[in-house]
């Protein structure tokens, strides 16, 4: 997509698109900052804005941190998250409003049961979009468990992090495949699954991952009382709303002017020094640095502050940098005033390179204007905060279930959840999620009700955020503890009930370290008050150690002090320097105890351990998987079979891996992933078809920590020339780690790049060759985590977002095909003032570049592959946010453009190439547009990637000179509520196409397409779908007597029949096993038919005549 191709676009819309059910005049929530189009002086100022939350915020710098600095921050290891924290940030508010996403789906979910019951004849609702796989390649998956229902012991459920929840009918077998629940809730986000005792057709399900920065949303806890069949909500939900709370640190005492003695909001201090220990009172007096503007302290001052606190007014140096200034200086406390007017009073960064030590706070402009009008003698108070005060906007309605387990007292199910909360965190007031509701809570009538239970508060007093619930042997409920996102304390400690969760006590505080933050425990299944505890350290800085993890047993319910156990060594130097989780104990920890024998003790962090002797302290480990060579890495969750502990799943950042011999450390765990799509993608490339020496479909994916997957005729080599078939399919990982953004060529030179992260890893790899070529140089952290790419595919040039050191750059890869020297040349211009976000060349002059940058520009390059480009800026005044696509209509004057953000107008269109920009975001909701595309065969029509998978319009005019008020529906049959982060085109030739597919890929469910040939008449078009052909239908021209046979276990499936006007006239069910089956449609008037087959995992349609 982000590459020149032919006529630009797309497909069907009769068929990847038409069968959307059409929401006519539902009302979707919108809510969106700008309803109205701002004026350049509204977009200028916002724009500044959204400016500084980019240069100031914590994620931003985190791109620069050390492994040691981002390990002491507990920033997760996935960088990606970061990267789209900024890009879709709401210019208004400095972080992601990934809350909307909830409220929007409710919306979707109502208007698809209201289109149901307002169908018209000749409404079609076939699916549009074919999933292509990958069938071979997991994700990150936490929840697991053995169906009890299945008397076989080989029925498995598990829930991808962002992927839904899956069956597999014979996990024993190699061989066997995944189907997804289509029943379960289109929130997609399984983190716990939790079984009755009392009875086993009722399950649990809990959302929502607490670990990633809020990156996993959740929305409670689900429940089936039938196994999977259907689902009803038991706790959460509910409306989603926001509200702003501030800190009272701040306390003016004198003089006794009425508008001055009173309690002010206030920001706190990121930096550790800057923090509030104690109470105390001080003369207030303005900050002279003697150098204008002299209160800002972005010079060293000659003043003598001792004693004092002094107000600073900020500017264009950093928080902690003024703050020091004032220390130097003598100062006691620091208060730093707002600049802007109406502006935040937001939690302020630290500065790495320098070290504050003394109490930091910021107020309001209006505020510090207010005080600096009344100097003389003005006396203020700083204070600590009380133990339920926090600051930030607290999003209430979004949940993280820690854990879930249910309890059989006496015949009667008692449930407990342990629920977390979450945040974004950056310079501005931090987003905190669930920040007033976290806890335990008990219910014991099914869901019904729910009792907040009372944890022991920390030290500091604040609540105690649960993270891991273990049943004793004996019935004991055991609770740890992790820090909490709201007031950053509380974890490290473990609790005991022992009368249902009426009352806990504290039983264990790990002091290692300057203690523990998150503590997974794992009680004895046998013996009573036998805990394991793995607690992840806050990393003391005054002792020479880094190890970040504790393991710990005691035999006694802690009467005594436990006993602390040696650790495995670990594989690789990062396991041994930080411990096996690899600096990552915060993201990937896991331990279990063997059901029958609780000394077999198994543990997991960046790969898998086991000791059969787990009574310490020196224990004696076995290596059981290395990610390098088998079980994929970052372990989070392990489930033994029931009656036999020897059988085993573990779940990994690579998706389920099952053992029958757990005991064995010669004989690893091996994949579980077939049909189990749960890929996280963050783009994909496609080659054209009809390209000599080649037949099929060839097109490379790139997954978050599961490499580039490239889709061809084979899964175990990278030469076929052979194209994927039709459907799903098997995939061949060309390049490993995080696959970034992939590009194929769209000649006829048969050639794709992948990438690593950043410019670190770019390999140009030729179509049924294992020949490839290094493209990048040494130089490492170029650019985004996931830079912008894209190819000139008629000159072979490839530009990539390079910015490096705070210099914002484009690179131009040229020479990258043959045996040629690559050359590398850095493109800059003043006018280049942030990163580069998407790129595209010219379509008609592919020589051109066009550059769009996270703060909002759009720039024109012409000669971009010559020694002399000339820059232009032809951005719209009122362009506010991060540029996510790029894309052409019918010719280079022709642009659209889209918008990462959230709260800001998403689709733009110039006819004219930049002079003149209209809107076309009409009425849709307000969230993140990753892509766009347009119909070639109808420029009426337009796609987007969003957040909540695929919309489109009908009514586009690429020849309207003023804001389109067009009406976005969503192509929701095939792909559901899944985020697209990439849409590309697949052209039927390079030169003279007349027939086209489109391919998204999919954060979470892989990657899908859907195709369209110009000849098909507009309601055959939204009938048929791309043929797999694994039902053979026969004979197609009949009396009506027709048979459907397949090799392939399909089981139920629905069986629809269509008349040519798209209206359905026939439905039934058959069983699909191998088996034929013969249908009776003598009575259908002769004429021309289509028949549909769907079912679980599959679809397929056939044209048939009645005669």
């Amino acid at each position: 997509m982000k590459k020149r191709i032919l006529p630009s676009f797309f497909l069907l819309f009769g068929v990847a698109l038409g069968y959307s059910q059409h929401l006519g005049d539902v009302s979707i929530s919108k809510e969106k900052q700008p309803d109205k189009k701002l004026s350049k002086k509204e977009a200028k100022i916002l724009r500044k804005k959204h400016e500084q939350f980019l240069a100031h915020n914590k994620i931003n710098r985190a791109f620069y941190l050390s492994k040691q600095q981002r390990k002491e921050e507990g920033i997760p290891p996935n960088k990606y998250n970061e990267q789209e924290w900024l890009l879709t940030m709401n210019p208004s508010l400095g972080r992601p409003t990934n809350e909307n996403i909830e409220v929007i789906r409710k919306d979707l979910e109502k208007a698809r049961q209201q289109a149901l019951a307002q169908r018209i004849p000749g409404d079609a609702t076939t699916n549009n979009w074919i999933e292509r796989g990958p069938n071979n390649v997991g994700g990150r998956t936490r929840a697991m468990i053995f169906d009890p229902g299945d008397a076989t012991g080989n029925t498995v459920v598990a829930g991808g992090v962002s992927g839904g929840l899956w069956r597999n009918n014979n996990i024993a077998s190699s061989t066997s495949s995944w189907t997804k629940i289509d029943t379960f809730p289109e929130h997609v986000n399984v983190q716990n699954i939790a079984i009755d005792p009392n009875n086993s057709n009722v399950w649990y399900v809990g959302t929502g991952e607490s670990y990633v920065f809020g990156d996993v949303n959740g929305n409670g806890i689900w429940k089936t009382t039938d196994r999977g069949v259907t689902w009803t909500r038991v706790y959460g939900g509910g409306a989603v709303s926001s509200t702003v709370k501030n800190l009272q640190n701040l306390e003016i005492v004198a003089p006794s002017a009425a508008a001055t003695i009173r309690t002010y909001s206030t920001g706190s201090a990121t930096w550790p020094g800057g923090a509030i220990k104690n109470v105390f009172t001080a003369p207030i007096v303005l900050m002279d640095d003697g150098v204008a503007p002299t209160d800002d302290a972005c010079s060293a001052t000659t003043q003598n502050y001792a004693g004092k606190i002094v107000l600073i007014r900020r500017g264009t140096c950093s928080f902690e940098s003024k703050a020091v200034i004032a220390q130097n200086a003598g100062a006691v406390g620091v208060i730093i005033m707002n600049n802007a007017a109406g502006g935040a009073v937001f939690n302020m960064s630290e500065d790495a390179a320098i070290v504050g030590t003394i109490p930091s706070i910021m107020i309001s402009k209006e505020d510090g204007d207010l005080l600096i009008a009344n100097l003389a003698n003005l006396t203020g108070t700083i204070k600590p905060s009380g133990p339920l005060e926090f600051s930030g906007l607290e999003v209430s309605g979004v949940q993280f279930v820690n854990d879930l387990v249910i309890k059989n007292n006496g015949g009667t199910s008692e449930i407990y959840a342990a629920m977390g909360d979450g945040q974004y965190s950056e310079s501005r007031n931090g987003t905190l999620f669930n920040a007033s509701n976290f806890g335990l809570y008990k219910s014991t009538n099914g869901g019904s009700t729910w009792t907040k239970l009372n944890l022991p508060t920390s030290v500091a007093g604040h609540p105690t955020c649960p993270n891991d619930i273990e049943l004793g042997a004996d019935g004991d409920i055991w609770v740890s503890s992790t820090d909490s996102w709201t007031y950053g304390d509380g974890g490290g400690r473990v609790f005991q009930s022992t009368d249902n969760g009426n009352t806990f006590n504290l039983r264990h505080t790990i002091v290692a370290e300057g203690g523990g933050k998150r503590v997974e425990i794992e009680a004895s299944n046998t013996t009573p008050d036998k805990i394991y505890v793995l607690s992840q350290l806050k990393d003391d800085p005054n002792t020479a150690t880094q190890v970040e993890i504790q393991l710990a047993l005691t035999t006694n319910g802690f009467n005594t002090s436990p006993t602390i156990l040696s650790l495995p060594a670990g594989n690789e130097s990062r396991e041994t320097t930080y411990g096996f989780t690899g600096q990552q104990a915060f993201y990937d920890m896991m331990i279990e105890s063997d059901p029958v024998d609780d000394k077999i003790l198994y543990v997991g962090g960046i790969d898998l351990y086991r000791t059969a002797n787990a009574t310490g302290p020196a224990v004696t480990w076995s290596t059981i998987s290395n990610w390098t060579t088998n079980v994929h890495s970052d372990q989070h969750a392990m489930v033994f079979k029931p009656g036999n502990s020897n059988v085993a799943l573990f779940g990994n950042d690579g998706g389920v891996y099952y053992t029958s011999n757990a005991a064995s450390t010669t004989t690893p765990a091996t994949a579980r992933n077939t049909g189990f799509n749960v890929t996280q993608f963050v783009g994909v490339a496609v080659m054209p078809n009809g390209i000599t020496g080649v037949a099929g479909d060839f097109f490379v994916a790139g997954a978050q920590d599961n490499g580039s997957q490239y889709y061809s005729g084979s899964s175990t080599a990278a030469n076929s020339t052979l194209g994927a078939a039709a459907g799903v399919n098997n995939t061949f990982r060309v390049q490993g780690g995080d696959g970034g953004k992939p590009l194929f060529d769209q000649g006829s030179d048969k050639y794709y790049i992948t990438n690593y992260v950043y410019n670190d890893s770019m390999i140009l790899r030729n179509v049924g060759s294992t020949t490839t070529k290094t493209l990048n140089d040494s130089t490492s952290g170029a650019g985004l985590f996931y830079p912008a790419m894209t190819l000139d595919s008629t000159n072979d040039i490839l530009y990539a977002d390079f910015t490096l050191n705070g210099t914002y750059q484009v690179r131009r890869y040229s020479n990258i095909k043959g045996n040629t020297q690559v050359s590398r040349t850095n493109l800059s211009n003043a006018l280049l003032t942030g990163y580069a976000t998407a790129l595209a060349t010219g379509k008609g002059t592919p020589t051109t570049l066009y550059i769009g940058t996270m703060n909002g520009k759009l720039l024109k390059v012409i000669g971009a592959n010559g020694s002399a480009p000339v820059w232009s800026n032809i951005s719209a005044p009122n362009f506010v946010g991060s540029v996510s696509d790029i894309e052409f209509g019918v010719n280079d004057n022709q642009i659209f453009l889209t918008m990462h953000n959230y709260g800001v107008n998403n689709i733009w269109y110039t006819s004219n190439g930049g002079t003149n920009w209209y809107q076309l975001d009409g009425n849709l909701p307000d969230l993140p547009v990753k892509a766009i595309l347009q119909n070639p065969l109808n420029t009426a029509e337009v796609m987007i990637g969003t957040d909540l998978g695929v919309w489109y319009v009908s009514n586009f005019n690429s020849a309207a000179t003023s804001d389109q008020a067009l009406n976005w529906k969503q192509a929701y049959n095939g792909m559901r509520n899944v985020k697209v982060t990439d849409l590309d085109l697949q052209a039927n030739s390079p030169t003279a196409p007349n027939a086209y597919k489109v391919y998204a890929a999919t954060y979470g469910r892989g990657v899908f397409s859907g195709s369209l040939t110009a000849a098909l008449g507009a309601k055959t078009a939204e009938l048929l779908v791309e043929k797999i052909n694994t039902i053979k239908v026969y004979p197609t021209v009949s009396e009506g007597n027709v048979k459907l046979t397949s090799s392939n276990n399909y089981g139920k499936t629905k069986i629809e029949v269509f008349d040519i006007t798209g209206k359905r006239i026939l439905e039934n069910s058959i069983i699909v096993d191998g088996n034929t089956n013969e249908l009776d449609l003598s009575s259908l008037t002769p004429g021309n038919y289509i028949l549909k087959m769907s079912g679980d995992h599959f679809e397929e349609t056939e044209k048939i005549v009645i005669q």
